[in-house]
Parts: C-alpha cells; structure tokens; sequence
C-alpha cells in the first residue's frame, strides 16, 4: 500500500500527491510525484552538507565500497577509470557531430561546447580533440585546480549562474549532473538561453523507471547515493521536465560503460557481495580481473535534445 505524503509539494508540478517509492534509510526516502513521475530525495542535504563532499576525495574515495550508507558517494579512483570514460565520451562527441551535421575534418569554424559539471576535464579533453572550443563549469573547487594545472582550457568554478549570459554555446553537456542539482527545472531554462539556435544538449542521467532500474530497486547504487543524489527522471518525467523548460527532445538511449572486471564486479558487490566473492573465486586465470568490459544494464540513459523554435 502506498503511504502519500501529503505535505510535500512536487518541485515540478506543484501537486501534492508524492508517495514514497523507496525507503533508503530510516531517515532518508525517495517519493515520486504521482501526477508527474518525478523523483526526488527526501529529506534533501544542506548546501553546506554538498560541499563537505566535493573535495578532493569525491575522486578517490576508498570507502566507496565498504560502506552502503554515508560514503557511498564520488568515486573509488576516477583518475583510474580516464582511458575507459574517454573510449565512451569518443562515441559520444562522434554523436554529437553527426546530429550537428558537422564534418570535423573539413570545417574551418571551432564551434563551442560547455561541459556543465566538468569534473576533471575528461570530457573537454575530447570534445577538444574533435575540434571544439570548450568551456567548463564545476562546483568542485579541488576539480578546477587540477584542469587548471593540466590544461588550458576555461573553467568557471561555481554554477551556471555565474557564466556570461551574454555566450552562446553550440553543445551543451551534463553528464551524471542533473541529478545533483538544487534547481534542475531553472537550470535548464538558463542553459536553454545560453545554447545556439542550431546548437544541441547532451544530458546523462539514471533511467529510474527501466525495467532493470525497477528491478534491482532501491539496492541500486544511485538510489543509494543520498549524500549526493537529489532527483531521479524517467524518460518520461525527463521529457516533461526538459520540454517545460523549452527543450525538444530529439532522442533518448540507454547507455553503458567500459569498466576493468574487478571493478565491475566491486561494484556489483554492493548489491550481492556473496555471489560476487564467490566470482571472484571461479575466475581464472586472475589477470582476466585486469580485462575491460563494457556492460549496459539499461539503467542510465543519454537524452538528445535541442532548442525549440521560439524559446521556453
């Protein structure tokens, strides 16, 4: 039986009808808006709770996988995972030159891209390489110090709010960073005001409502992550959301990720951490543990959108 909560109000639609659909913590659930689809963390962190955790240690957290309640956030070793996030974010820039008609190779104009919450710079060093002029922005201030000792591409340290609304941008990314934002409604209305009429938003985020997300449910590893996580979109809810803010989505697909096989397995583990030990003991040879892999669990989903005539 569902339990409502009829004293909260939806952050998108205003309706009060949320239920809870998972019940993480004892203090911490997740409701979903039964008008809209929409789901959000409840109770959220505080601005001051958020910045606790992105520091330094977001990127190498070594008790990723000892724990499944406060520090399962960040990474384990993200500076560890760069070679197979770039083989992923290749595809991705190869995406978004063929839905720009672009032919990078023969094109003499450097059209502009801006990855919002640009972690360390992965992805601006690919879209670079494709022929890019790229803009980052992250909240972190430890990320920015390090792509500003590596590179020399701009990076805003803050928000959106604090680029030049006077800039105009032809790609516009965020992956795996909608979900983390306080506003995600108001923010992809600015950001619908800083792409280029002809320009393209590239958005990564979990597919809350697949058949596999469903599934696993409330064991899943972003459902977890409530000292970070604040909302949580359908394909659905998502189109709402983005259309609302002026966006026309022009595609949506499930997206994996190439992960060394221990790690992989490591990850598992924080579902079913028997069978995975029993796993680890069968494989053999042990280098194999060394190998990649890529696995889609269709639980992630890159949505293609891109400005619709006349504005929000």
């Amino acid at each position: 039986m569902k339990q409502y909560l009829p004293e909260l109000a939806c952050p998108f639609c205003a309706r009060r009808s949320p239920f809870i659909r998972y019940q993480i913590t004892e203090q911490h659930r997740i409701v979903k808006c039964e008008d809209c689809g929409l789901m959000w963390l409840h109770p959220r962190p505080s601005l001051e709770e958020l910045h606790e955790i992105y520091d330094e240690g977001y990127y190498h957290n070594e008790e990723f996988y000892d724990s499944a309640g406060s520090k399962l956030y960040g990474y384990y070793d993200y500076l560890y995972e760069r070679l197979n996030k770039q083989y992923t974010y290749q595809k991705m820039a190869d995406r978004a030159d063929e839905l720009l008609r672009r032919d990078r190779h023969h094109d003499q104009e450097k059209p502009a891209w801006l990855d919002v919450g640009c972690g360390l710079g992965f992805l601006m060093d690919v879209a670079f390489d494709h022929g890019y002029r790229v803009h980052g922005v992250e909240f972190n201030p430890y990320a920015v110090q390090a792509i500003e000792a590596k590179y020399t591409f701009p990076v805003t340290c803050g928000s959106i709010h604090d680029l030049d609304p006077g800039e105009r941008y032809q790609v516009i990314s965020l992956f795996d960073v909608i979900e983390h934002l306080d506003d995600p409604f108001g923010d992809l209305k600015l950001l619908r005001n800083l792409v280029s009429d002809d320009g393209l938003l590239m958005l990564q985020t979990m597919d809350s409502e697949s058949l596999p997300s469903r599934i696993i449910g409330k064991r899943l590893e972003d459902f977890r992550r409530f000292r970070e996580h604040l909302y949580f979109f359908s394909r659905q809810s998502m189109t709402r959301v983005l259309e609302a803010a002026g966006w026309e989505v022009v595609d949506i697909v499930s997206v994996g990720h190439t992960f060394q096989l221990e790690m992989l397995l490591d990850r598992v583990a924080l579902y079913t951490p028997r069978l995975v030990k029993v796993l680890k003991f069968l494989i053999w040879p042990k280098w194999l543990l060394a190998a990649n892999i890529y696995v889609n669990p269709h639980t992630k989903m890159m949505v293609y959108a891109r400005p619709r005539a006349g504005g929000q």
